[in-house]
């Protein structure tokens, strides 16, 4: 087996983060590797930037009104809480990553002697993440040097000085979790075609009435419930090695969405337009790195669902004429109905856009019954 970091799905996105400093050990065993240098240099970086950002706050953070002052002030906390976690996350879930991709790359495998990997797929996946990568970036950094550009105050620009760095380090974490979601739902996608073949195949083996056959099949069936299984498994080591750090970045977003969204409606009430404009381009990032992750998660889990509904439409006169396929289908639905695959922020929510879509029809719903009651 050729070393983890060598793989050509890791190896891009390995030496990427090494080089800044956001990983530090090796993921073929967990050890500390020679890049764990550029992590403290960058943990450094970061403790400096906040002592100073403490340390000269009156002359960056809003502090002419209270409700500014409590603003920035949540801001600040939020930033820095959620880089804490992050550092503590990256060194405590060392084994939960390295299981995480051991368990991808076992699966990846598995797929390659079936004959059913997607290199396309997976070319295509990569080459659209890092175009994620670099437009967020670019965006990023352009829309910051924008906003210090146009800022007539000093202490403005002081804000935007000392917060960007904090800032687009939290970006570019969130970047780094979420391939491990998208390599995950891209073979869930390679097991579902897998599992479609097959049925077909079965469906083809019950016209021609060979028997042999469709035990053939159903021993492919059993290789897809193992390749199942290690997919579940790494969606748990997903959830482990990333919850926590999902769940403090999606609060930090969260509650900086809220703020750039209350400012943005203050500036244009003011008649301000060209101030709510400039807020609006930070919300915009924000609003699309959330929904971004959201999506990816979302689709890992609707393509988990997908393939276990699936498997409840293979023949049941044809399992009953064949002893070995009928148990090994019951064993994979019952192994799917345990093993669900739940991608969660720290377990407290799942990273689905359902219940956020649902919600909010509902909510809709309640204004137009409420409109049509006013109007009766």
């Amino acid at each position: 087996m050729e070393p983890l970091e060598q793989w050509f799905v890791l190896s891009g996105y390995v030496r990427f983060h090494q080089w800044l400093g956001c990983q530090p050990y090796r993921l073929d065993n967990g050890s500390v590797s020679p890049f764990a240098v550029h992590t403290l240099v960058q943990f450094l970086a970061v403790a400096a930037n906040l002592t100073l950002i403490i340390y000269r706050r009156r002359c960056i953070l809003y502090h002419c009104e209270a409700i500014g002052m409590v603003v920035d002030f949540i801001k600040l906390l939020t930033v820095g809480l959620a880089i804490s976690v992050t550092y503590v996350e990256l060194f405590r879930n060392v084994n939960n990553v390295c299981s995480c991709w051991r368990m991808l790359y076992k699966a990846h495998r598995t797929l390659q002697r079936q004959g059913m990997v997607d290199r396309h797929s997976i070319t295509r996946a990569i080459r659209l993440y890092w175009w994620f990568v670099v437009g967020t970036m670019v965006y990023f950094a352009g829309n910051e040097w924008y906003l210090y550009d146009c800022a007539q105050e000093k202490q403005t620009k002081r804000y935007y000085v000392y917060f960007f760095g904090l800032q687009y380090l939290l970006n570019i974490k969130l970047q780094q979790i979420i391939y491990p979601a998208i390599m995950l739902d891209l073979y869930l996608r390679m097991t579902r075609a897998a599992l479609e073949h097959h049925v077909e195949l079965l469906q083809c083996a019950e016209k021609l009435n060979s028997a042999r056959y469709v035990e053939f099949l159903a021993g492919k069936i059993n290789t897809l419930k193992l390749l199942h299984n290690d997919l579940y498994q790494a969606s748990v080591e997903i959830n482990e090695a990333y919850g926590r750090t999902y769940l403090v970045i999606y609060c930090k977003n969260y509650i900086h969405i809220l703020s750039n969204s209350y400012w943005t409606v203050f500036w244009m009430l003011n008649k301000q337009p060209n101030h709510a404009a400039r807020i609006v381009c930070r919300l915009i990032s924000r609003t699309v790195l959330l929904a971004v992750t959201f999506y990816i998660n979302t689709r890992a889990m609707n393509t988990a669902t997908y393939l276990r509904h699936r498997l409840h439409s293979v023949g049941i006169g044809l399992q009953i004429k064949c002893r070995p396929l009928f148990a090994m289908v019951e064993a994979f639905q019952q192994q799917a109905s345990m093993e669900r695959i739940q991608l969660s922020a720290g377990y407290c929510f799942d990273l689905n856009f359902k219940p956020i879509f649902t919600q909010a029809v509902n909510q809709l719903d309640e204004i137009d019954c409420s409109a049509y009651d006013t109007k009766c």
